[in-house]
């Protein structure tokens, strides 16, 4: 289970870069708000950090599983709350 732990805390990771890169303007790749991209890119990176952090030195793989779980929850609230309020075209 701790692989699978992994992985996800790795994708957490890169999106979380890809946000921060996006959000620095060095990619250009973002369809959301720059806001949006910036909560994203603490979100991916602190949580995806945290999941390897619990895994790996607390040796606590359900814990470090929902750890890495939760920005996918949260960004979906997040992104229906962006589409929700923002300003439509």
């Amino acid at each position: 289970m701790k692989y699978i732990v992994w992985i996800i805390s790795a994708l957490n990771v890169y999106l979380g870069m890809r946000c921060f890169l996006n959000a620095i303007h060095v990619l250009q790749t973002s369809k959301y708000s720059q806001t949006t991209t910036v909560i994203f890119a603490v979100l991916f990176l602190v949580l995806g950090a945290a999941g390897f952090y619990v895994t790996i030195a607390m040796h606590n793989a359900r814990l470090g599983l929902l750890v890495s779980a939760g920005p996918w929850l949260l960004a979906i609230g997040i992104m229906f709350l962006a589409l929700v309020t923002g300003k439509q075209q």
